[in-house]
């Protein structure tokens, strides 16, 4: 999200379009000084994010990405995190995103009701 200030968000900041506030039914929690999401089509809830346009240097920024979430073969499994492309509601419409969410099991981390982790 804008905002966060660690290297790999300030990269994305500085090489992508940010596009604005987008969001997909499910669940936040607080994992630890970050959150985890699930994305659940049933759920009543939402998860509130921001979206980019990728505009250049795709697979630069997914090998980041990646590595910062800690997905890839040098990483011991299971990961944390899944890489996902997931229908997101933005600017009134429904449209494919790729997103990170939470691969492991999270019932014993309290929820975010706001589904804003920045709250």
């Amino acid at each position: 999200m804008k905002g966060f200030t660690n290297p790999v968000a300030k990269h994305l900041h500085s090489t992508q379009v940010f596009l604005g506030e987008a969001s997909f039914p499910g669940i936040l929690f607080h994992v630890s000084f970050y959150p985890g999401a699930v994305y659940l089509p049933e759920a009543d809830g939402l998860v509130l994010g921001h979206l980019f346009r990728i505009v250049k240097n795709t697979e630069e920024l997914f090998r980041k990405l990646d590595a910062y979430e800690g997905i890839g073969a040098e990483y011991d499994a299971p990961h944390e995190f899944k890489k996902a492309v997931i229908p997101i509601h933005f600017s009134g419409k429904t449209v494919e995103a790729a997103t990170y969410l939470y691969n492991t099991s999270y019932d014993h981390y309290p929820t975010i009701p706001s589904g804003d982790f920045k709250k």
